[in-house]
């Protein structure tokens, strides 16, 4: 099983270090976060629970490959009414006690390979629930980072909101002023109430966004969504270093969620060579001993043992085994397609992340330029307006211009903590310890 195509490298690379990648934003927070979520996440203890069963299984195949031991101690008493001898009638009891103590050893001999594939198949379940477990820590620390940048987004932008409704009051009492002065007219006093006005509105939703992913990472943590937790009052953090996206061969190895496939495949696989295998004849072998006797005290003075040597097999169960056959090969079949999807997925995932990454960095700086010529538009259509040369639409116009394209840039910088985050969990790579 191998893929026709593997590129050589990505587009992309950096020297950065990608284990614990949350560490590189640098942020206590989210530290204490994502060490909580990989502690307390309900989802990941389902996870580890699931893991656990698999071992449990895994130990029950194992167990086939070696003999079953059982041993039995039985005592009894009877009582059986006997008819008198004549010239009397009637009859009299007779007692019979029995006692006996053995044990039995069954095995079956593993002539065709059956009873090992199925362990080792067991034994690759285990790996692949492993790497399953390794899979939803990967997602969950996304998850917990990707909400905490979108708390932090919807407290700046509701800071943002706050100190735009400053501005918009001030502007609004200096027209109301210049109105007073007959210098402005009732449009231009009702424009900026307006302005205002849409500003307020935007406050709400904003307050409700916050809510909501407050209670997402309460969730995440394990904790109800009422539960406190202390809401960032900085700004969001630049973005780290480039991490090493390395050789795409190499992802087949740093991505748990691809092991996983790869695990069930092999496991498929084995489980092929014991369907056929479970067509042929099997040989079980079976010893037993023990002691029999109607007194306790002459118990250990009769042996009673045998050896039984037994080999079956089936000569027509009209094509069962031979449907099982198949059906386990289109088993294998369907995981091994699952396996390339999901290499090609992965590759995928890694360069979608570093083209959105780039491009974003090139929206923001010219984000980061149109907001620069706003501010200059309206310093001069204010200008240009005190000095009654041009009306206040121009300065409205701007003055809205200016504060969304604000609340765009802080949205455009999530957005690439965003791609970021998505990078770092299409590369993989996250050292999971037991609890």
């Amino acid at each position: 099983m191998s893929l026709s195509v593997v590129p050589e490298r990505f587009s992309r690379t950096g020297t950065a270090q990608n284990k614990c990648w949350w560490e590189s934003f640098q942020d206590t927070q989210l530290n204490r976060f994502a060490e909580r979520v990989l502690s307390d996440n309900p989802n990941l203890k389902q996870a580890w629970a699931r893991l656990e069963q698999a071992r449990a299984m895994a130990d029950q195949a194992g167990a086939s490959r070696w003999p079953h031991l059982t041993v039995d101690a039985r005592s009894g008493r009877s009582r059986t009414n006997i008819p008198v001898m004549p010239p009397a009638s009637g009859t009299t009891a007779s007692y019979n006690n029995q006692f006996s103590a053995s044990a039995a050893v069954s095995y079956e001999v593993d002539l065709w390979g059956s009873i090992a594939s199925l362990n080792k198949a067991a034994e690759l379940d285990v790996k692949a629930s492993q790497r399953d477990l390794e899979t939803m820590a990967i997602s969950l620390t996304a998850e917990i980072a990707e909400t905490w940048f979108s708390i932090i987004e919807k407290r700046a932008l509701l800071d943002l909101a706050h100190e735009q409704l400053k501005v918009n009051e001030t502007y609004l009492k200096l027209i109301q002023f210049r109105f007073g002065q007959g210098q402005a007219s009732a449009l231009d006093v009702y424009q900026q109430r307006q302005q205002a006005a849409g500003t307020r509105a935007k406050i709400p939703p904003i307050e409700s966004g916050l809510r909501v992913f407050l209670h997402q990472l309460s969730v995440l943590l394990g904790d109800p969504p009422q539960a406190e937790i202390t809401e960032p009052h900085g700004n969001l953090p630049d973005l780290p270093e480039l991490p090493m996206t390395g050789l795409p061969s190499a992802l087949l190895k740093s991505r748990p969620d691809i092991q996983a496939v790869h695990f069930r495949v092999a496991a498929a696989d084995h489980r092929v060579s014991a369907a056929i295998a479970d067509r042929f004849p099997s040989l079980g072998l079976t010893a037993s001993g023990g002691f029999r006797a109607t007194e306790l005290a002459e118990l250990f003075e009769n042996l009673i043992w045998d050896i039984l040597g037994n080999l079956s097999g089936t000569l027509w169960d009209g094509g069962r085994k031979s449907a099982e056959v198949r059906r386990k090969r289109a088993m294998l079949e369907e995981l091994s397609a699952k396996y390339v999807q999901t290499v090609l997925g992965a590759f995928q995932e890694v360069e979608d992340a570093l083209v959105r990454e780039e491009q974003q960095q090139i929206y923001l700086s010219k984000l980061n330029e149109q907001i620069r010529y706003a501010k200059m538009s309206l310093k001069e259509s204010r200008h240009r307006y005190l000095n009654g040369l041009d009306d206040y639409l121009r300065v409205l116009t701007a003055l809205e211009s200016l504060q969304n394209l604000e609340q765009r840039l802080i949205s455009a910088k999530k957005q690439l903590l965003s791609h970021r985050i998505q990078l770092y969990r299409a590369i993989g790579g996250i050292d999971v310890i037991e609890n």
